[in-house]
């Protein structure tokens, strides 16, 4: 394997393989939809194996890989923010490459694609003097990042470290500059989307910064030694001990950041990626790729794409659609689609087989979707039909739903039960979008419902341990506190989650009050080991 086809992948990494030796060809794309098979024959360049990168922003799907003989592997980078849609992309690809570590077992069971972890990678960017000692570094605490209200829990994160550690805060940089300002600063607190392993810790961790990160899961232990190379946290109290720990003293700073470079030249530089895509490579067998799989796949791209808000067809995914073979799948698609175009005849035609089956369907997935866009189109009777199927193909006891909120509650509750729980990095609309998971059907079912406490208590447990979700658990778990003041549990439970979201006074003061609760409850000794096994903190700091 000498030949490479490159796609939107980062400079660095294009040098590492030709360093290595390969034959390079690079292209950037920057449409929806490319031809690939025609670029490959207008380039005349037969490549052994083509590498596409996600490029952050832009939403490329190739076309005509199918009809490439060679090796293809797709480098999913945000799949924390993208599963809803690389699941369906995968399937065109030989072997997928994940940065997340923990999304592998995930993308195995919604594709036949073989998964591979490939984090992501750190930089040489110190310059021609090198890495500036810790004794000379301008700033303590420096955090690099954009402060919206569409993110509260890092306003939060930023409000705890400017009020006691006087954080250096910086937006709005390009690259060379965000470098130049971690090379110049000690500590670097980082703070994840939905517990992630990102950028930043490569970044600050290559310009010699004692990085604090969030305690994301094990892998974090596979990329750097904790304690030594890297520190990590669980909630702002654990944040808190380690900068007052590290602030007070400079040589310890310094041991951890040197560190942290040792290691990222060691083992995270673009050669050491591109080395380990290679090895990925020679122990991948290639897939033998079905023209209407292909396009299924494209199509399925397409929908949850559109359905997240993206620009599309929908039109065109409709005549695609229907030219495929009929499956359960690809109804399910069509009747999302004909819900977007305004479209019951077409529905109530394509959902008719259904309605005379002599046996029932088991998919949780297709029957939520006819169910709920029955509904949708006025169809009642034909929304309970496929209720009342599932369940029985289910072997389950129906309740019978007496209106939409009661539905859209047993609908969430089936999904939860399927494993399909959340769509991470789609913003759904609860009055116009036909849900996908649990959590669309629950909040569905509150905007009608807003008082309904069964439905706050459902996604409060939903949320529970899911690392991004916890401002909207605390919204759920206040809300059902208001309502159960004397309830020390729940007044733990918000203050837990006050404190992994950076709520420092609000979450010890709510603390407090669950404290004196439990006191009068005689329940003390039942909150305090509550508090050891998921804040262990916390008596640190009440001691």
């Amino acid at each position: 394997m000498q030949k490479l086809l490159l796609i939107n992948c980062t400079s660095p990494l294009i040098y590492a393989f030709k360093d290595l030796g390969y034959i390079v060809e690079s292209i950037s794309v920057h449409m929806r939809t490319y031809d690939i098979a025609a670029k490959i024959t207008e380039m005349q360049f037969e490549p052994e194996l083509i590498l596409q990168q996600e490029y952050l922003g832009r939403r490329v799907l190739l076309q005509g890989l199918e009809r490439i003989n060679c090796l293809k592997i797709f480098w999913s980078v945000d799949t924390h923010m993208n599963m809803y849609w690389h699941g369906y992309y995968a399937e065109l690809f030989d072997c997928v490459l994940t940065t997340q570590k923990k999304y592998t077992l995930q993308l195995k069971r919604i594709c036949n694609t073989k998964i591979e972890w490939l984090p992501w990678m750190g930089t040489l960017h110190a310059g021609k003097s090198g890495l500036a000692s810790h004794a000379k570094r301008e700033h303590n605490v420096t955090f690099v990042g954009r402060v919206t209200s569409h993110r509260p829990s890092r306003k939060w994160f930023v409000d705890f470290l400017t009020s006691h550690y006087g954080l250096h805060l910086l937006d709005g940089l390009n690259f060379d500059e965000m470098m130049a300002a971690y090379r110049n600063t000690r500590i670097v607190p980082n703070e994840a989307l939905f517990g992630e392993v990102n950028f930043r810790l490569f970044e600050a961790a290559s310009s010699g910064c004692a990085v604090v990160t969030p305690n994301v899961g094990d892998e974090l232990g596979e990329l750097f030694e904790i304690g030594a190379e890297i520190e990590v946290y669980n909630d702002v109290l654990e944040l808190k001990e380690i900068l007052d720990r590290l602030t007070k003293k400079k040589s310890a700073t310094a041991s951890i950041g040197m560190a942290a470079y040792a290691r990222i030249l060691r083992d995270h530089l673009p050669i050491s990626r591109a080395t380990k895509i290679i090895q990925i490579a020679h122990d991948t067998a290639p897939r033998s790729i079905q023209a209407d799989h292909a396009e299924f796949s494209l199509c399925m791209c397409e929908l949850a794409l559109g359905e997240a808000g993206e620009s599309v067809d929908w039109g065109e995914l409709q005549r695609r659609l229907i030219s495929l073979e009929r499956s359960e799948a690809r109804d399910a698609a069509l009747f999302r689609v004909f819900y977007r175009l305004g479209q019951p005849e077409l529905f109530m035609e394509l959902i008719k087989p259904y309605l005379k089956l002599n046996t029932s369907i088991e998919d949780c997935y297709f029957n939520m979707t006819a169910s709920l866009c029955a509904v949708k189109f006025g169809q009642w009777d034909v929304a309970k039909y496929f209720w009342y199927m599932y369940a029985a193909a289910n072997s389950m006891g129906a309740d019978k739903p007496a209106e939409e909120t009661q539905l859209l509650v047993y609908w969430g509750d089936a999904l939860n039960k399927s494993g399909i729980t959340l769509r991470v990095g789609v913003a759904f609309n609860e009055l116009a979008d036909i849900p996908t998971c649990a959590s669309d059907c629950y909040f569905a079912a509150l905007y009608r419902d807003p008082e309904n406490k069964k439905i706050f208590s459902r996604l409060a447990n939903l949320f529970r341990g899911v690392m991004g979700g916890e401002i909207s658990r605390l919204g759920f778990l206040s809300h059902l506190s208001l309502h159960n003041p004397n309830d020390w549990r729940l007044s733990a439970e918000v203050g837990i989650t006050n404190l992994k979201v950076f709520r420092f006074s609000e979450g010890l003061r709510e603390l407090a009050n669950a404290v004196n609760i439990a006191k009068k409850n005689g329940q003390e000794r039942l909150l305090r080991s509550k508090l050891n096994q998921e804040l262990p903190a916390y008596n640190l700091l009440s001691n």
